[in-house]
C-alpha cells in the first residue's frame, strides 16, 4: 500500500502558499545580489579583489605582509583576516603615485630599461 496522503485545498489557499514561498525565495535571491555596503568586511580574497579591480595591483603574499608588518589596516576573528572596504581604499589612496601604486614604480615596470 502506499502511504501517500491526499490534501485538499482550495485554490485561493494553494495560491498564497505559492505566493510565500516564492517570495521567500526572491527575496533571498535578491538579497544575494545587493552591492557591498561601504562598511562591510571582506576576506582576503574579497581585499584581493577589491584591490587588484581599483588599481592597486597586490598578489596574495605581499598583502599578508602588508599585515604582518603593520602597515595595512586590518581585523582579525578568529585566525582569518578581515578588510573594511572604506580603510582599504584610504590605504591604497596613500599609496598611490599618478595613479599608480607604488610597487608599480618600485618595481621597475615604470623604468624598465628598453
Amino acid at each position: 500500500m502506499d502511504n501517500t496522503s491526499l490534501v485538499i485545498l482550495p485554490v485561493e489557499k494553494v495560491r498564497e502558499m505559492i505566493e510565500s514561498a516564492v517570495s521567500g525565495c526572491l527575496d533571498k535571491v535578491l538579497a544575494a545580489l545587493q552591492p557591498r555596503h561601504e562598511s562591510e568586511s571582506v576576506d582576503i580574497e574579497g581585499a584581493l579583489e577589491f584591490l587588484n579591480s581599483n588599481g592597486y595591483r597586490i598578489a596574495k603574499g605581499q598583502l599578508y605582509k602588508e599585515t604582518s608588518a603593520g602597515n595595512i589596516p586590518y581585523h582579525k576573528f578568529g585566525h582569518r583576516l578581515h578588510f573594511k572596504i572604506s580603510e582599504l581604499r584610504e590605504w591604497a589612496e596613500t599609496r598611490l603615485v599618478n595613479g599608480n601604486s607604488v610597487g608599480y614604480y618600485c618595481n621597475g615596470k615604470f623604468n624598465k630599461r628598453r
